[in-house]
């Protein structure tokens, strides 16, 4: 295997080039205007993500505080922030994938928020009390917390319940099952020109996070944020892929499709069965009529043999606080805002899951979102994706793994977990 050369972009990213986010507004180097008005940045991942509010209410309760956002995508989000930072015009919140927490804290970018939480539980405990544990330990390194995590999105499994019924098929429990159903559905005459029981991604412009997902549901295990793909869990991935890719049970294009055209396969009908995040469930329900009727959402499948190692997984999207900000007291009002149940509710519901319990417990958010009902239970036990110094590198060798096994389905999986175990083992002694 043709061995690479990795460097952490988030070390080498130049301090030139337009530098975006910047506020036309008159102020202080300190982010005061003249009448004492405290300005403070914001950049969202996504747009879908700023509260329909747009901060009225927070600008009604605090007059002293000016919140300006700007949406910068969670794919760019560390390099433009990064090179924002060393030009000293870095926003006081940004938002990213809690992949990148690690890097960020190594490099000295973002700001230990530890004792502004303690404040904030002293101060108001029932807001505080509100958020599960997840909502801090997605920021956190080393016992410190860097910023919050105010979403949460689980990966669950998405199967067409109407062709499922037709062919007189359960909602698969195991990966077995899932592949069992597979063939049903294409050697028993279920589906139409152009459709395919399963859909992946697997294109090379993609994290690999539906592929890890699909591993920590398998049983499979981290060390130091490093996968152990020599494993049980590990070669059973590789030989799903590539059972998935030999037996024509994808649609040939996988190799090189994106998220959006995965999701876009189940939403129109080209897919019986795929991974998909909550936040996309609205879309779907909005698309194939009512929950319940063309499609259902379940956990994600176990193991055969290893229920007991299954466990819900979850990304988040943390907003995380610039070690230069100097008004960690009124950043920690927006992130308290930004939290709270009256805000969060409205982009929870139509949007994207929250960590604040007390929206997922309401009965609205049950009525919103029906597949809820199934999934309550889990979400809370919801597990991130694990990440380290070296996810760049674990990341592009995860990706290069999903592409050998739609290429090469015929080799031997326990060969491949070993040789890619290798590189993996050769990443974390770098």
């Amino acid at each position: 295997m043709k061995k690479k050369v990795f460097v952490l972009f988030g070390f080498v990213l130049l301090i030139t080039g337009v530098v975006v986010g910047c506020s036309g507004d008159e102020q202080s180097s300190s982010g005061a205007s003249d009448d004492g008005q405290v300005t403070v940045q914001v950049w969202f991942g996504r747009e879908d993500f700023i509260p329909a509010d747009n901060f009225d209410s927070f600008h009604e309760e605090h007059p002293d505080i000016k919140v300006e956002t700007d949406v910068i995508p969670l794919e760019q989000s560390v390099s433009d922030y990064t090179r924002n930072f060393n030009a000293g015009n870095a926003p006081d919140i940004f938002q990213t994938y809690h992949e990148n927490v690690p890097v960020l804290v190594n490099q000295g970018s973002v700001m230990d928020m530890t004792e502004q939480f303690k404040q904030w539980e002293n101060d108001d405990p029932e807001s505080f009390n509100n958020l599960i544990s997840q909502a801090f330990e997605t920021t956190s390194y080393d016992g410190k917390s860097y910023g919050l995590g105010i979403h949460m999105g689980p990966r669950w499994h998405v199967h067409r319940k109407d062709l499922f019924e037709e062919a007189g098929l359960d909602a698969p429990e195991t990966w077995d099952d899932v592949i069992e159903a597979a063939r049903t559905l294409k050697e028993g005459g279920y589906l139409e020109a152009g459709q395919y029981p399963y859909a992946i991604v697997a294109g090379a412009e993609n994290a690999p996070n539906w592929f890890q997902s699909q591993f920590q549901a398998m049983g499979g295990e981290y060390k130091d944020g490093i996968p152990q793909l020599d494993s049980e869990a590990g070669t059973y991935l590789i030989d799903f892929y590539q059972t998935l890719a030999k037996e024509e049970l994808i649609h040939p294009e996988s190799i090189a499709w994106q998220s959006g055209e995965m999701r876009g396969a189940f939403i129109g009908g080209n897919a019986a069965m795929a991974t998909i995040g909550d936040n996309i469930f609205p879309i779907i329900n909005e698309d194939l009529s009512e929950y319940g009727d063309k499609w259902e959402a379940t956990v994600q499948p176990h193991r055969p043999g290893a229920e007991e190692s299954w466990r819900p997984n979850a990304s988040t999207w943390p907003m995380m606080v610039s070690e230069n900000t100097e008004h960690p007291e009124e950043v920690t009002e927006v992130l308290k805002y930004l939290s709270s149940t009256d805000i969060v509710k409205e982009v929870a519901h139509r949007y994207q899951a929250t960590t604040n319990s007390e929206v997922m417990k309401d009965e609205s958010y049950y009525e919103e979102k029906p597949w809820h009902e199934n999934l309550a239970e889990d979400y809370e036990k919801a597990e991130n994706i694990p990440s380290s110094l070296a996810h760049p590198q674990v990341m592009d060798t995860l990706l290069e793994l999903m592409q050998e096994c739609l290429q090469n389905p015929d080799k031997d999986p326990s060969e491949l977990a070993k040789t890619y175990q290798a590189e993996f083992e050769e990443i974390s002694s770098n």
